[in-house]
């Protein structure tokens, strides 16, 4: 759908209704009940189901998650060049939806009668295909939609509130479904992949959902970039907000990938009951959503963008304290899961509406804008942050002596177990805190937006 002018009056967007906004929310919906149902539960159906070596595993992860970071970079390549009549991101959408269903039932349908290697081989190809090809070939053009939908901030912004509440409803619900689904089928590996079917399918329905009822409006002009691809590499690692952003942003992620891996594996030997990752995925979900949506909109007219993420790491800091003093506590269990939920609301919602902020100061420095390499930056370094997350913990756990499975763990594996969801985010935290903390980007941005407005002026005169 083409953008509408009138003659000799400024653009006036049109206006994206109540369901158009809860369609495109329900986008990240879909996204989140493979993406979510992966990092939480893969790792431990590979163990426990599927019998692979844990320390194997976390490695092919890790590379698949360089390579997931790579096929970010084609797939923003493709769609530029995607000329189609149902819109050269949103085509994206329609096209994927069988593989996607087809690639949530692979990744949990690991051959039972497959020696070691075969099921190596297929675990390689069937995440690569599922989460580095397919998921980012969705997702990434269903992110991509939204500056495609409208040019004014207002509307983005209602966008970005449905994606993040329809997100986090997502989440919630895979967390909470997926193991009575897995009860209910036998609690077999056939059971899990009954389980992915369904999400696999379901997914696809809402994503067609999507589709169907949300609408490229504005038509991309095509711009020259004199600079080639070396120049604006070396642009972007001068650009000391980015690298400290960046840095912070993996470690984040890093912790909240490490956490969430291993937390299946705290529930069902330190508190007897695997089930209880729904509760956690519950609390979690409804602590960040109330700091998005309710604590947020506040506090951004008084405290800085930096504190607030110094904040999250601390939260999420008080939070494994709270494990690692009473591991074997509910209400420890409890708490912990409130304080890491509030912590995500803050640094998610922060670190994103951060990226921007290092665009316009690379702008100023360099004269140029790199909204692409900054955001492909990001985008790379969570990719690489959730291939890291199960590399630690897989290696931690494989050194102690885990036996997957077992009734009982050994000391150390037992050990290991509390130590990799406490006190190893712990530190990672400790180092984003460390990264940030000469951050000044968030009190200089006013003098350095008006600087460019200046040199924009003139320009023009």
């Amino acid at each position: 759908m083409a953008v509408i002018t009138l003659k000799n009056n400024p653009y006036k967007p049109l206006p994206i209704g109540l369901f158009e906004n809860i369609a495109y929310g329900m986008g990240d919906f879909a996204s989140c009940m493979l993406y979510v149902g992966a990092q939480t539960f893969l790792m431990y159906y590979y163990t426990e189901f599927a019998g692979v070596n844990m320390a194997i595993v976390a490695l092919i992860m890790l590379f698949s998650r360089i390579f997931d970071g790579v096929t970010d970079i084609i797939m923003g390549h493709i769609i530029e060049h995607t000329n189609s009549p149902l819109g050269k991101a949103r085509s994206w959408i329609f096209k994927m939806l069988i593989p996607f269903i087809l690639g949530s039932t692979l990744l949990f349908s690991v051959p039972q009668g497959w020696n070691d290697v075969s099921k190596l081989i297929y675990i390689f190809f069937t995440y690569n295909f599922s989460m580095s090809c397919v998921y980012t070939a969705i997702n990434l053009p269903y992110g991509a939609m939204s500056a495609s939908m409208t040019q004014d901030q207002k509307q983005r912004t209602i966008l970005v509130l449905f994606r993040m509440v329809l997100a986090a409803a997502g989440q919630a619900l895979i967390v909470n479904i997926t193991m009575p689904l897995v009860n209910f089928f036998g609690a077999d590996a056939k059971a899990w992949t009954y389980t992915f079917l369904i999400v696999g399918f379901a997914g696809s329905i809402i994503f067609f959902f999507t589709f169907l009822f949300c609408h490229e409006r504005v038509q991309a002009k095509e711009t020259i970039k004199n600079d080639g691809v070396a120049d604006s590499l070396k642009c972007l690692f001068s650009n000391k907000y980015w690298l400290m952003l960046t840095i912070a942003f993996f470690c984040v992620y890093t912790a909240d990938v490490t956490f969430n891996t291993v937390n299946i594996y705290y529930c069902k030997y330190y508190l007897s009951d695997d089930g209880l990752v729904g509760i956690f995925g519950t609390i979690f979900n409804i602590s960040r959503l109330v700091v998005m949506i309710a604590i947020i909109p506040i506090l951004v007219r008084y405290i800085c963008k930096r504190n607030m993420l110094l904040f999250a790491c601390v939260l999420m800091i008080i939070s494994v304290s709270f494990r690692l003093a009473m591991p074997y506590s509910m209400n420890a269990f409890y708490a912990g899961s409130l304080f890491w939920g509030l912590g995500q609301g803050f640094a998610m919602a922060n670190l994103y509406a951060m990226i921007p902020d290092t665009v316009e100061y690379g702008e100023y420095k360099d004269g140029v804008r790199h909204e692409g390499y900054i955001y492909a930056g990001a985008s790379f370094s969570s990719k690489v942050a959730g291939g890291f997350g199960p590399v630690i913990m897989g290696f931690i756990l494989s050194l102690a002596g885990y036996i997957p499975n077992a009734q009982i763990q050994q000391e150390n594996a037992s050990q290991a177990i509390l130590l990799t969801s406490t006190l190893v985010p712990m530190i990672i935290l400790l180092v984003a805190i460390i990264a940030m903390s000469k951050y000044r980007l968030d009190k200089e941005y006013p003098q350095i937006l008006e600087e460019i407005k200046l040199r924009k002026q003139k320009d023009f005169f």
